[in-house]
Order: C-alpha cells, then structure tokens, then sequence
C-alpha cells in the first residue's frame, strides 16, 4: 500500500531516556510543514518531515537539532520506511508532483538502491542493489521474478515465463482420479518433494509447499501433519 509523504513521524520520549534505536521509536501522525522546521525543533525525541519539493530528502529533529536528510540513491523518504533508516522503495511511496535525484548506475544495479530483473527473460533470480552493489537473489522453489510487483510470483501470470520448464510438471490434459476431487483445481503429488503437491490453474501448474511439519498425503491428496505421511522423506536442504 502507497504511504502518503505527507506524514511525519512523531517519537516518544521515555521516561527512561531516549530511543536508541529506531526500532524504539513510537509514533503518531502530525501536520506536514508549510516550511522547514528549522527553528522548530522539539528539544527531545526524533521526528521526521517530508520535504517541501523534493521526495528523496527529509528534514530530521533530533533531540532539538534540525538536520536536511537526503536517502540513499534510488530511495524515497516514507516515516515508515524500511530499507535504509526512514527511505524506502519508490514504489511503496506516492511522490506526487516532487522531484527526485537522477539515478547514479552501476555494474546491473540502474540505480544505487532497488530490486531489478536479472534479463528482459523470465529468470528465479533478480538483482537487490545497496549502494550500488548488485546481489543476486533466488526465488522461492517454484516461482519466478515478476518486474511489474518487485517480488517473485506465480510463473503462469508471467507472459515470458514457461511455467512448466520452472516447475517441472506438464498438468495432464484428462483429470481423473483423486485429483479430480479439486476440479478446476487439481492437484497432483509434486515429484521428487513429498512436502510439495502441484495445483494446475488454466491447465498451469503451481508447486505449493505444505509449510513445516506437513506433507502431501497420497490418501487424502492434501497437506497433513508429517507424522502422518510415514512414507514422506523430505529432500535434504
């Protein structure tokens, strides 16, 4: 959800002494200035304030001192942000009309900061950049990297990805059997991971983990408890 850069956040003195971190800090949502904060600092606690025209910069109280902050490159100021001190990623934040820094590029990395696809080709890995370092990064088992969201999904909604080639499982054309059960969704026993099972969707599959201490049951065709499933022999990780 998009997080307004017209709030600031307040933070909350205690009585025991100030926030040391800013995991610490409590909140609650004030006015956003007319002007720079300057001469207007609270003498204790930290507060946050979107700047007036620009949305990868702040202004910063702390403790009565007024700062001019600006976030890393290819970041943006939220209150609530959760990459790099009070920055976060473009897409969580509506900027409006404001302006931003031009991006600084470097080896796979457009910009110093963000998540970016690895090719234009489908791909179970993606690039997470911080301070221009690119780190590459897998998907979950089963998944694949989606540009348009920044997070890894189903390959059957990707229009360059073969779903079949990633999970490793062609949905049979003829439903039958328990997996008929769960028409339009059927579902088979996914190979190779008994705590696995493969749901076709449109005749595409998805591989679904059970989660921790469940398997898929070849009785039931449904995830249950491991203890159960005593013929299951999870893959070694």
């Amino acid at each position: 959800m998009a997080v307004s850069c017209c709030i600031l956040l307040t933070v909350i003195v205690s009585v025991v002494g100030l926030p040391a971190s800013k995991e610490e800090y409590g909140s609650a949502p004030l006015t956003a200035p007319d002007v720079e904060p300057i001469n207007d600092c609270p003498e204790y606690g930290v507060f946050v304030y979107p700047h007036l025209q620009a949305c990868d910069k702040y202004y910063k109280c702390e403790n009565g001192t007024f700062t001019r902050e600006i976030c890393p490159n290819g970041l943006v100021f939220s209150e609530n942000g959760d990459v790099y001190e009070f920055c976060t990623y473009p897409w969580n934040v509506n900027c409006r009309e404001k302006e931003r820094a031009d991006p600084i590029p470097s080896e796979n990395c457009p910009w110093q900061w963000g998540v970016f696809p690895m090719t234009s080709e489908c791909n179970t890995q993606y690039y997470k950049c911080a301070w221009g370092e690119a780190n590459i990064t897998d998907c979950k088992v089963g998944l694949a990297y989606d540009n348009r969201i920044h997070v890894c999904n189903w390959p059957d909604l990707l229009d360059n990805c073969d779903s079949e080639k990633i999970v490793g499982f062609t949905c049979p054309t003829k439903v039958s059997g328990k997996s008929a059960t769960y028409f339009p969704f059927p579902r088979y026993p996914a190979p190779n991971d008994c705590t696995r099972l493969i749901v076709c969707v449109n005749n595409r599959p998805r591989l679904i983990s059970c989660g921790n201490g469940s398997a898929f049951s070849l009785e039931t065709y449904a995830c249950s408890d491991i203890r159960d499933v005593p013929d299951c022999k999870p893959p070694a990780k």
